[in-house]
């Protein structure tokens, strides 16, 4: 019981640093997206190898070891890839 209510803590926590924040952790960058697994949580490791990489993607800042993308610039990729995607399937 204690992991379930872990998980429910972490991904409050990261919805709120998705909705607030203007720097994004890649746990936060995949809730915005989307991006999660069967069991509903959130899937960093897909937003990593699928979508951070993109060359379209934003780049991030490097702070030691850990990477910040900032929210407007994916929240306007994310947009771009909607109009995409919508534009294929006229």
């Amino acid at each position: 019981m204690a992991d379930e209510t872990s998980i429910e803590i972490d991904v409050a926590t990261i919805a709120a640093m998705a909705r607030d924040a203007e720097w994004l952790s890649a746990d936060a960058c995949a809730f915005l997206l989307g991006l999660t697994t069967r069991k509903g949580t959130v899937n960093r490791r897909a937003f990593l190898e699928r979508v951070a990489v993109r060359t379209s993607f934003p780049k991030p800042i490097n702070i030691g070891a850990k990477k910040l993308w900032r929210r407007a610039d994916v929240i306007l990729w994310a947009d771009d890839e909607a109009k995409v995607k919508i534009k294929r399937a006229s």
